[in-house]
């Protein structure tokens, strides 16, 4: 499995991959799957020894929680998209109890914001809890010098993931 669309909902969601080699199984979750680049082997994208292959995606049953997805792309085909949000809540009444967020397209694997998800926890599902939170993910960001247009990108993605939770819909501006 490559670390793009797919990738960012499943280590949003918790979910597990059964990986079957000479040696047995394993299951590794999705968070653990996807590996960064190195030095030694740019090409290696996941944990998979040269023996194994994944065969199965379990998810975990959904349990009480709220999901919101939402993909910024540069024209509406089926090209990649430029950044993607997930964004998983567990709430109590109107107050999240727990979030994840994940972005898609910002670095080579899904990439977990622990910012955006401290911003939300406690704090009441509206605009302002996804403004906030869409900032924190992109606080630390560190783009490359042809790639900081991504950081806006982002920030709405997830600001527009945690709108599509709350049922509220983004101000459309038109030309």
């Amino acid at each position: 499995m490559h670390p793009s669309s797919l990738a960012v909902p499943f280590t949003a969601y918790g979910a597990t991959f059964r990986v079957v080699g000479p040696n047995g199984e394993r299951t590794v979750p999705a968070a653990d799957f996807f590996t960064m680049p190195t030095l030694q082997n740019v090409k290696k994208e996941n944990v998979l020894a040269d023996d194994e292959i994944l065969t199965h995606v379990m998810l975990p049953a959904p349990g009480n929680v709220k999901s919101g997805h939402y993909e910024v792309r540069y024209k509406e085909s089926h090209d990649w998209p430029l950044a993607f949000s997930t964004v998983i809540l567990t709430m109590n009444g109107n107050t999240i109890r727990a979030a994840r967020v994940v972005l898609g397209a910002v670095a080579p694997i899904p990439w977990r914001s622990a910012e955006a998800e401290q911003a939300l926890v406690g704090k009441p599902l509206n605009e302002a809890t996804a403004i906030a939170a869409a900032e924190a993910a992109v606080k630390a960001a560190k783009p490359l010098s042809r790639n900081g247009y991504k950081v806006q990108i982002t920030k709405t993605a997830v600001k527009r993931a945690i709108m599509q939770i709350a049922g509220l819909k983004p101000v459309q501006l038109r030309a």
